[in-house]
C-alpha cells in the first residue's frame, strides 16, 4: 500500500487549485469513497489555509487522513473543517508519528525546526522523536536524502506556491588563496631605478628651458600663421563637438540597453529562486525498505523520480 505525503498548498492565498493532472492521478475514482483504493494513508503537512474543498479532496482519498498544523494554518478553522467531515473536532498537532512494518515515520511542517531546513537540526529532531523517516515541509522545494542512517523527505508544494523566505543560493567559495600583500619595504634595485628616473626628469627639464627660449624667438613669425589657422581650428572644433555629442548619445543608448538587460536578468534570477515546482511524494513501505516516488509537474507534464531507502 502507498502513503501520500503532501503539503504547502496555500489555496486560495497563493494558488487557485491543484494541477488538474495531479487531481486525476490522486483521484481516479471520484464517485467512490475512498477515491483512491491504492492509498492506505494521507499525510498532510499543513499550510492548506482556508480551502474546505481542498481539505475534503485530501480527506476522501484514503481510509486514514493524518494532518499536522502548518505555519499559516488556523487551528480553530482546521478543527472545525475536519469536524464537519468526520463528526469529531480533533486537535491538530505540530508533528505526528505513524508506524508501518519496521519503519517509524514522523512528519511535521518544519517551521518549529531551527535553523529552518537545516540538515543537522532535522537530524536532531528525528532523533528526539525516534523515527527512521522524517517528512517535513515549509520550504516548497522537493528534497530526499539520507543522513546518519535516517531518511529525510520534503514533498515540496503541491501547487507550486511561491515562498516568502529568503532565497537560498550557493555562494562562491571564499577558500581560494588570497594574493600576496604588497610589500611596504623598498629594495635597493627599486631605489636605483627611481634615482635614474629622477636624473632623466632633470635632463628633460633643462632641455625644455632651452626649447622655450627658442620658441620665444619664433613666436612672432608664427603669429600670423596662427591667426589664419584659428578659423580652421574653430571649424574642426565645432565638428568634433558635434561628433562627440553623437557618440555620447549612442553610448547612453547602449548603457540604457545594458541596464534594461541586467534588470531583466535580475528579475528572472529572483523569479527562479523564489518560484517552486508543484510536487508531492508517494511512499511504498515494506518491512525495512521504503521506495519513494517523487511526482513533479513541469511544463505541463508529470515526471516521476524514484529513490530507495533501506533501514540499517
Amino acid at each position: 500500500m502507498l502513503t501520500l505525503a503532501i503539503g504547502d498548498i496555500y489555496i486560495p492565498d497563493r494558488a487557485f487549485e491543484l494541477p488538474q493532472k495531479f487531481r486525476k492521478l490522486l483521484c481516479p475514482n471520484p464517485n467512490t469513497i475512498p477515491t483512491n483504493n491504492k492509498l492506505s494513508k494521507v499525510l498532510c503537512l499543513g499550510n492548506v489555509i482556508n480551502s474546505y474543498d481542498t481539505l475534503k479532496f485530501l480527506y476522501d482519498l484514503s481510509p486514514s487522513f493524518n494532518m499536522v498544523r502548518g505555519e499559516f494554518d488556523s487551528p480553530q478553522i482546521l478543527s472545525q473543517q475536519i469536524a464537519s467531515l468526520n463528526g469529531k473536532e480533533p486537535q491538530i498537532p505540530t508533528y505526528n508519528i505513524i508506524q508501518h512494518d519496521n519503519l517509524k515515520i514522523g512528519f511535521t511542517n518544519g517551521y518549529l525546526v531551527v535553523p529552518k531546513n537545516d540538515p543537522l537540526a532535522l537530524l536532531t529532531f528525528a532523533r528526539e522523536i525516534d523515527v527512521d523517516i522524517l517528512i517535513w515541509g515549509g520550504t516548497h522545494k522537493v528534497e530526499a536524502y539520507t543522513l546518519d542512517g535516517k531518511f529525510f523527505i520534503n514533498p515540496g508544494s503541491a501547487t507550486g506556491a511561491y515562498n516568502f523566505d529568503w532565497p537560498e543560493k550557493e555562494e562562491a567559495s571564499e577558500d581560494e588563496g588570497e594574493g600576496p600583500e604588497d610589500s611596504k619595504e623598498e629594495n635597493p634595485e627599486s631605489l636605483k631605478v627611481e634615482n635614474k628616473e629622477k636624473e632623466t626628469d632633470n635632463t628633460i627639464k633643462k632641455n625644455d628651458e632651452n626649447n622655450i627660449d627658442k620658441k620665444d624667438e619664433t613666436e612672432n613669425n608664427e603669429l600670423e600663421n596662427k591667426q589664419d589657422m584659428s578659423k580652421e581650428v574653430n571649424e574642426s572644433k565645432e565638428k568634433g563637438d558635434a561628433d562627440s555629442k553623437d557618440e555620447e548619445a549612442e553610448t547612453n543608448k547602449e548603457d540604457s540597453k545594458d541596464a534594461s538587460e541586467n534588470d531583466i536578468n535580475l528579475i528572472e534570477e529572483v523569479k527562479e529562486l523564489t518560484s517552486a515546482i508543484p510536487s508531492f511524494c508517494l511512499l511504498d513501505t515494506h518491512d525495512s525498505t521504503c521506495t519513494l516516488y517523487i511526482y513533479t509537474y513541469f511544463h505541463g507534464e508529470v515526471k516521476v523520480d524514484k529513490v530507495t531507502y533501506q533501514k540499517e
